[in-house]
């Protein structure tokens, strides 16, 4: 087996869809700096200039009447039946961040993601739901920074992986060079288990490098721009740790690409049939309610991002019998996201390994 490995290993390296592979994903790392380098500069000196005097002026204003507005806010807020916190009233004062455009930075910025989104929502249906939402929420992958933004591109490097293993198949099937191969080790399952373990081996180095790559030029660009924001060394761990679950990931979709290959016979339908799915799950998840815990784009995400939130609508009569629906937070841990993606590739893997031992391959 360990003599298979390493042939298939050679042939995976030596095959023009692997160095393709390569290339596109120095063109990702290459236009995600370019498009980082471009959308994320700090405020020019003249935006600040603008800020500063705008907000010294509404500041002077703020100090003449400013007694008054409050007084204004608080009336308002007692003739809706509120308190004046619930009101906004404490927070009436300028502040020089209201007048300058938001500022990206490479890692989340609370007070950021509060003025553009306000206060996350979390209406979680108990305490320990509560707090696992908040944490999530409160993760580096959310909200508006560099390392958010690179969650999604991490997602093509998985997809390239799935490319270069259901291609590491199909194009020796219709080439007619595994029957060929066959011939030579008529060990069907041997075949099998080695191409799967090869493409789950061999496109490591492509996922590892690619995303350190793409962390390297992110990480460049705003520590040009001087907006690295709180970069402790517990936001390298979970880097790290993402960087490794996304290793992971990809190996295993390596490997069920090679099933899909195995399955199906051309790379266009494999491919074809992955985007379908994907799209599927993201156009249509809301409507399985609580089922799209389980829609394998919710598990990915849980597996990759440390735990995913979903919302559904809980609908209950009042005591007048309207119905009245509420959103209701729903969480995916990390452990049942990796759980639920792995049974998927070994149900698929299984099911190809069966078909390859009897399909006609020549």
């Amino acid at each position: 087996m360990s003599r298979l490995l390493r042939v298939e290993l050679r042939r995976l390296w030596a095959r023009q869809v692997t160095r393709w592979a390569c290339v596109g994903v120095l063109a990702l790392v290459a236009l995600s700096g370019a498009a980082t380098y471009l959308s994320a500069p700090p405020p020019s000196d003249q935006e600040v200039t603008a800020a500063e005097e705008a907000f010294a002026a509404d500041q002077e204003q703020w100090e003449k009447d400013g007694e008054q507005q409050l007084a204004d806010c608080e009336a308002a807020a007692e003739a809706e039946g509120l308190t004046a916190e619930d009101w906004g009233c404490g927070d009436m004062a300028p502040r020089i961040e209201w007048y300058l455009p938001p500022t990206q930075t490479f890692v989340p910025d609370e007070a950021q993601d509060a003025m553009l989104y306000g206060d996350p929502d979390v209406n979680a249906p108990d305490d320990a739901t509560r707090a696992a939402v908040a944490e999530i929420q409160a993760s580096v992958w959310s909200g508006w920074s560099g390392l958010a933004s690179l969650d999604d591109l991490a997602v093509l490097l998985l997809l390239v992986a799935l490319v270069v293993g259901v291609s590491f198949v199909t194009a020796e099937i219709n080439s007619g060079s595994l029957g060929m191969w066959l011939t030579f080790e008529p060990r069907r399952q041997r075949v099998y288990w080695s191409k799967a373990v090869a493409a789950a081996l061999g496109t490591v180095p492509l996922v590892l490098v690619g995303f350190a790559l793409l962390v390297g030029a992110s990480y460049a660009v705003y520590a040009s721009y001087g907006t690295l924001g709180d970069l402790t060394g517990a936001v390298w761990l979970e880097v790290a740790a993402f960087t490794g679950r996304l290793v992971a990931a990809g190996a295993v979709l390596a490997a069920l690409g090679v099933a899909l290959g195995a399955l199906l016979k051309h790379a266009a339908a494999a491919v074809g049939l992955v985007g379908v799915v994907a799209w599927a799950c993201v156009a249509f998840a809301y409507s399985f309610g609580e089922a799209q815990r389980w829609l394998p784009t919710t598990a990915l995400s849980a597996w990759l991002q440390g735990g995913y939130v979903f919302t559904t609508e809980r609908c209950t009569p009042d005591a007048d019998g309207v119905f009245e629906c509420v959103p209701v937070d729903h969480v995916v841990t990390t452990a049942q996201g990796g759980l639920a993606v792995a049974a998927l590739a070994v149900v698929v893997t299984l099911l190809a390994v069966l078909v390859f031992r009897r399909r006609d391959v020549g």
